[in-house]
């Protein structure tokens, strides 16, 4: 049988909403690649009782736990001392970590304090694992069949000691059946209209197993197929997917795992294209989205937030008379916002979003989730408009980015503007 893992992330940040949970879905993408089902993750709190029970009843169905956080120097971090419980025993002190946390804070120039001894006490039983980008050591510990791995909640510290001490230590399990995955972006259809339009994929035991999911306006089939080396794990999934390219042919517009910003800065690096955004109602979530993604600067020209109408004429040049006749939610004045805003970076492509992100200021000519669109190019200004459903104001501003992230990333080829999500 496959191994079973399951994710822990400890803390009262998390559970009280004040942090999101990042690290369990990093670790889990990286367990299931090298073979092993994830089959749970656990959010609890520092809270001593809650944590020894959930950790006691997950050793007793999964051979592996990996738990992050409460490894820091406060009295509220304290995975290691209900672990030294769960082994009937006490914390023990290791020297060697002691010593490193001392060196690591000495180098950066900052002060020692005591409390940091704390991070070199480990359970009865434990290997330290040491932490080189942090004062936080981990440490791996047997509790009962499972093997427990607990890491630093510091997500780069985590990344670092997963890397270099879990998944080595996995690969000679035994019954691991590599996991890989491949990703379609859709946009267009309802999902309720792309799962009828998919559904024999779907049924339950299918392996690659084949879902969707949505998130502000884009769906996502996501198709995960295991098998016994990597290798054999993504082609059959490349089989599946070969089949349903032509199903969805229509609404397709990007493939792969990574981030849709990702993939826009890839595809423009690729044709040697730079880009520039004229944003209104999106309000500068286009550009913050892609600056997000190292090596931006490469294609990104530069981006105007034009909200009032004053700023669409004053900094992309658009005409008053225009307003004055058709409006700042208008296609010819979301044509000549991204013609503006190609003139002034002077870019191979200019985006101009214009549109009504509600919850007020629709009308019955032009309701709440009306978005016009442009792109300027070398062949000169294309303007449409996207009847997105009004299903919140983030709701329409998101959509609003995937419609440009989708033309951008079809290289402008026209597609049916839909009218669900």
């Amino acid at each position: 049988m496959t191994p079973r893992a399951e994710v822990f992330a400890v803390g009262d940040e998390l559970i009280h909403g004040a942090n999101l949970d990042t690290n369990s879905k990093y670790i889990a993408s990286q367990l299931e690649a090298a073979g092993l089902h994830v089959a749970r993750f656990t959010v609890v709190g520092d809270e001593p009782a809650a944590l020894r029970d959930a950790l006691a009843e997950a050793s007793r169905r999964a051979a592996l736990l990996v738990v992050t956080g409460g490894l820091g120097p406060t009295l509220d971090d304290r995975t290691r001392d209900v672990l030294a419980e769960l082994r009937g025993g006490p914390l023990w002190f290791h020297e060697p970590s002691w010593q490193q946390i001392q060196a690591w804070l000495r180098q950066r120039g900052r002060p020692v304090p005591e409390s940091n001894r704390r991070q070199a006490w480990f359970p009865p039983g434990a290997v330290p694992v040491p932490n080189p980008v942090g004062t936080a050591p981990g440490f791996r510990v047997e509790l009962g069949a499972a093997t427990v791995f607990a890491l630093p909640g510091v997500p780069r510290e985590m990344q670092q000691l997963l890397a270099q001490t879990v998944l080595p230590a996995l690969a000679d399990w035994p019954g691991l059946r590599p996991i890989a995955q491949r990703w379609l972006r859709i946009l267009g259809p309802s999902e309720a209209l792309l799962g009828e339009r998919i559904e024999s994929f779907m049924l339950p035991g299918r392996d690659p197993a084949v879902g969707i999911t949505a998130s502000g306006g884009l769906l996502t089939i996501r198709v995960v197929g295991s098998g016994a080396s990597p290798a054999a794990a993504e082609a059959a999934c490349d089989a599946t997917v070969a089949e349903l390219r032509p199903r969805v042919a229509e609404w397709l517009f990007a493939e792969g795992t990574q981030e849709l910003p990702e993939l826009v800065v890839e595809h423009l690096r690729r044709t040697r294209l730079t880009v520039a955004f004229a944003e209104s109602c999106t309000g500068g979530l286009l550009a913050s989205r892609l600056v997000d993604v190292p090596g931006a600067s490469a294609v990104f020209a530069g981006g105007v937030v034009a909200y009032a109408n004053a700023a669409k004429q004053a900094l992309l040049g658009v005409p008053e008379a225009l307003l004055a006749a058709h409006g700042a939610v208008s296609e010819p004045v979301a044509a000549a916002m991204a013609a503006g805003a190609k003139a002034r970076f002077a870019c191979d492509l200019a985006y101009a979003t214009t549109g009504i992100a509600g919850p007020d200021g629709g009308t019955e000519a032009k309701p709440v989730g009306t978005v016009c669109f442009a792109r300027a190019d070398a062949k000169g200004v294309h303007a449409w408009t996207v009847p997105i459903p009004d299903l919140g104001r983030t709701f329409v501003r998101d959509r609003a980015v995937f419609e440009v992230w989708r033309d951008l990333l079809r290289g402008g080829r026209a597609v049916p503007s839909p009218s669900t999500v």
